[in-house]
């Protein structure tokens, strides 16, 4: 077994019943699952390997992102939702505001985060689902 991402398989493409089918935009759509035999019974054991993360280049042009302004105190689940119609997408806003949020998963209201367009997030997606593995990292 390998941890590295060069072994294991997508989450959609994994053909057994007990695991289900992931949105384009949820943030353990990125990752492989591996399995693991149980050694008393014929049952596999799927899991992620929690060392894997993402980063986002500081580079990306600026026309992909677009400034939202918090109002009031609000988890980074009800701000996505309203920036993308969509609560799985938080990990979006919180990977590209790490300066501001720092180690919180909610933002105060008057803070203004910075957030990708949702035109661009196919060719976000794109580019992760093609970029390259190096240390368990996904640039």
């Amino acid at each position: 077994m390998s941890l590295t991402g060069k072994l294991g398989q997508y989450q959609n493409e994994v053909t057994v019943t007990s695991l289900s089918a992931l949105s384009l935009g949820m943030y353990e759509r990125i990752f492989k699952v591996y399995t693991q035999a149980a050694s008393d019974t014929d049952k596999q054991f799927y899991f992620y390997n929690i060392l894997n993360k993402i980063q986002f280049p500081t580079n990306l042009d600026s026309s992909f992102f677009d400034l939202h302004t918090a109002v009031g105190r609000l988890p980074l689940t009800t701000v996505s939702y309203r920036i993308y119609d969509n609560i799985h997408l938080w990990w979006i806003l919180y990977l590209n505001n790490l300066e501001v949020l720092r180690n919180k998963f909610y933002v105060d209201g008057g803070v203004q985060l910075k957030f990708i367009k949702p035109e661009f997030l196919g060719f976000i997606y794109t580019e992760m689902t093609n970029s390259t593995v190096f240390g368990n990292q996904h640039f």
